[in-house]
C-alpha cells in the first residue's frame, strides 16, 4: 500500500509539472512573437548595390590602368645594355683624350 501512495504522489507531481509547462507555452504562444526581417533585408539591399557599385569601380579603374601600362614606354632590355655600353665607351674615349693632350 505504501508503494502505491507513493507512485500516486509522484504521478501527481509529474502532472502538476506537465500543467505548468503546458501553461508557460500557452502564454508563449499568447504573445505572438514575430521575427521582422524587413530591416534585415533593406540592410542587405543596400550592401548588395554597393557591392556592384565599387565592383564597377575597380572594373573602370583596371581598365584605365591597361590603357596606361599600354601607353608607357618600355624599352627592351637589348636597348638598356647598348645605351650602357655606349656610355662606358664614351667616357674611356673621353679619359683616353684627355690623357692624350695632357702627355
Amino acid at each position: 500500500m505504501a508503494k502505491l501512495e507513493q507512485l500516486s504522489e509522484l504521478l501527481v507531481s509529474e502532472i502538476s509539472q506537465f500543467e505548468k509547462t503546458v501553461q508557460r507555452l500557452e502564454k508563449i504562444q499568447q504573445e505572438k512573437i514575430g521575427l521582422d526581417s524587413e530591416a534585415f533585408e533593406k540592410q542587405l539591399l543596400e550592401h548588395q548595390e554597393k557591392m556592384k557599385k565599387d565592383l564597377s569601380q575597380y572594373a573602370t579603374e583596371m581598365k584605365e590602368l591597361g590603357g596606361k601600362l599600354e601607353e608607357a614606354k618600355a624599352y627592351p632590355i637589348w636597348v638598356l645594355i647598348v645605351f650602357g655600353v655606349s656610355i662606358v665607351l664614351n667616357a674611356v674615349l673621353i679619359v683616353m683624350v684627355f690623357r692624350d693632350f695632357a702627355g
